[in-house]
């Protein structure tokens, strides 16, 4: 995979090497083949069951929605829209989508590479982002994570094309896919940042003119959408889930970029000291070349800061506020596979240490795609197994409930028309994502109480992820409150573990049925 790995290997790829065109189809082939195999394997889970069924209701129903409730813009939505109309939304038609982003994101990537190193050395790190487990993981998952890679790797293309050029096409572009990609989601600012500040080290009155230019149209693009990004700022100030990180964060981002999560328990240790040795090579070669003044040095600084910069700014606003999500640090994560191919590929280092990094690399990726093809653990479940089943058994007069919503919005995309219960997220807290004005968009609903949804009915389907009833014995709550409510008026008949799913059949006490 990375050039000049043996002496065998550095005939075909120097020669692939010196055809850019060539190159480029061939790293966007790879990267194909690496997407592929799962890209109908896994089942829809939540984020991505809400995708398609908010992605369905239209842009006007989307935009209400909008308003103080769902707290990501729409573009990906809007695209998503149009895409299902066109292919329908089965998974593997829904992933498709954000299989095309990635596979743009490996082209724009290379095209970022071929401008900055030699040949040999773009091919390697084309080869790093088509290839790495972080970028293949999210390459074909219905949200709008590769859409923003794509986005800011065209928005990095244009601001090293119009550093290097000079030309008004590339700041105008800049701009243009800056403002795209902050509709593709708000955290593509802390990456940004960094980039339009890392104009200020090329020292050049036209390149600062240029970047400030472009970004006021950046700016001026997202101003109609600022209407409701203030309507959503009660949502955002939440965090949701999010937790402050610490260090610990940092240094899981960092095995996220190479290995990608999750792994298996067993090959963690592999994976991390794989990860760092690759990672203390590449800090090695970058800071010999820096103090040298190798030719080439400013670049690979560069990409080492761009991997490194938007990590660290959102480390630290997170501090104070919570907005920590390591998949919108995917743009990092192709930045860091870029420094990588730079760091490890024709610099003057021992052979026998180049060699080591590059051979540890390849270990860490076989490692990383091993673990992400074979994981079928949560958040993804037998959602289908369990919806037939349930269908098949559930008698006139009983309810399907759903103990959240996790578990309920991929059973609503499965069966859109079927009458469907779930139960509402406690006011206040973390897990509360899911808006009321977001649930009458989507027609879903939540039940404010066991009593509520159940009211009326002779028997009860519930299903619930095992790892939440384990959660809650862990906290000293067993039973979980659910079934807790239900045990007042209905008695257990059967239960059934499907994966990561238990589903427990409850009838009415008195029924004659036990």
């Amino acid at each position: 995979m990375l050039a000049r790995i043996s002496g065998k290997a550095s005939g075909w790829t120097r020669s692939l090497a010196q055809r850019p065109k060539l190159a480029g189809l061939a790293l966007t082939s790879l990267a194909l083949v690496l997407r592929l195999p799962t890209i109908d394997s896994r089942p829809v889970w939540y984020d991505e069951a809400f995708s398609v069924l908010f992605s369905s209701k239209g842009v006007a129903a989307m935009i209400e929605g909008s308003r103080a409730a769902e707290v990501h813009p729409l573009l990906y939505y809007s695209l998503l829209s149009g895409w299902m109309s066109l292919w329908g939304a089965s998974p593997s038609a829904v992933r498709a989508l954000s299989l095309l982003f990635g596979l743009l994101t490996v082209a724009l990537a290379y095209a970022i590479a071929h401008r900055l190193m030699s040949p040999g050395q773009a091919l390697a790190a084309g080869a790093l982002v088509a290839c790495l487990p972080f970028q293949v993981h999210y390459a074909q998952e219905a949200r709008m994570y590769s859409l923003l890679t794509c986005l800011l790797m065209g928005t990095t293309l244009a601001f090293v094309m119009g550093v290097q050029r000079g030309a008004w096409g590339a700041w105008f572009a800049f701009g243009v896919l800056a403002a795209a990609a902050m509709y593709a989601h708000y955290l593509a600012l802390f990456y940004l940042i960094p980039l339009a500040l890392s104009a200020l080290f090329v020292r050049s009155r036209r390149v600062l003119l240029s970047i400030a230019a472009a970004s006021l149209l950046a700016v001026g693009l997202f101003l109609p959408w600022t209407e409701l990004l203030l309507g959503q700022w009660t949502r955002l100030r939440q965090g949701y889930w999010i937790t402050v990180p610490g260090i610990e964060e940092l240094v899981r981002t960092l095995l996220v970029f190479g290995a990608g999560l999750p792994l298996p328990e067993v090959v963690l240790p592999v994976a991390l000291f794989l990860t760092l040795l690759a990672v203390a090579i590449g800090l090695l070669v970058t800071g010999v070349a820096v103090r040298q003044r190798q030719p080439g040095w400013e670049r690979g600084l560069w990409l080492l800061g761009m991997s490194g910069a938007p990590v660290l700014l959102m480390f630290l606003v997170s501090q104070l506020h919570p907005v920590y999500l390591e998949r919108a640090l995917l743009p990092s994560g192709a930045m860091f596979a870029l420094w990588l191919g730079w760091a490890l590929v024709e610099q003057p280092i021992a052979p026998r240490l180049r060699v080591t990094a590059q051979v540890g690399l390849i270990g860490l990726i076989a490692i990383g795609l091993l673990g992400f093809y074979s994981y079928r653990g949560f958040p993804y479940a037998p959602f289908e197994t369990v919806h037939r089943q349930v269908a098949a058994l559930r008698q006139p007069g009983e309810i399907v409930l759903h103990a959240n919503k996790l578990t309920a919005l991929p059973a609503a995309y499965l069966d859109p028309a079927q009458d469907l219960h779930y139960l509402v997220d406690r006011p206040g807290s973390g897990s509360e994502t899911l808006a009321p004005s977001t649930q009458r968009v989507l027609g879903l609903e939540a039940d404010g109480s066991v009593a509520e949804a159940v009211a009326g009915s002779k028997g009860v389907w519930l299903i619930v992820f095992t790892r939440e009833l384990d959660e809650y014995r862990r906290l000293g709550i067993d039973p979980h409150p659910a079934i807790a409510a239900l045990q007042v008026d209905f008695q257990l008949a059967e239960e059934m573990v499907h994966g990561e799913l238990t589903v427990q059949h409850y009838r009415l006490s008195g029924s004659g049925s036990g």
